[in-house]
């Protein structure tokens, strides 16, 4: 898996938000929460909501409990503009 961390990391860098994605789908390995926080914070980045929701949610479901997670995704929202 952390391989593939490190290119998520680097395609996400890169602003390859689609590439980091198709990796991730295709990925032949169990996603951990070291993967998904990295293509969301790429996510937060590059300003990618739509992406960023579909990360946390895979994240939030790996550690509901870390308050930073949410914290981060709320981030994103007021970002975008998203208070509601």
């Amino acid at each position: 898996v952390k391989h593939y961390t490190c290119m998520i990391d680097l395609l996400g860098r890169a602003g390859r938000l689609d590439e980091a994605s198709e990796m991730i789908e295709t990925m032949p390995v169990e996603k951990d929460e070291t993967l998904w926080g990295s293509f969301l914070g790429a996510c937060r980045i590059h300003k990618n909501v739509e992406m960023a929701e579909k990360a946390a949610i895979s994240l939030l479901e790996l550690q509901p409990e870390n308050s930073g997670h949410y914290i981060l995704l709320s981030n994103i929202y007021a970002n975008d503009g998203k208070w509601e």
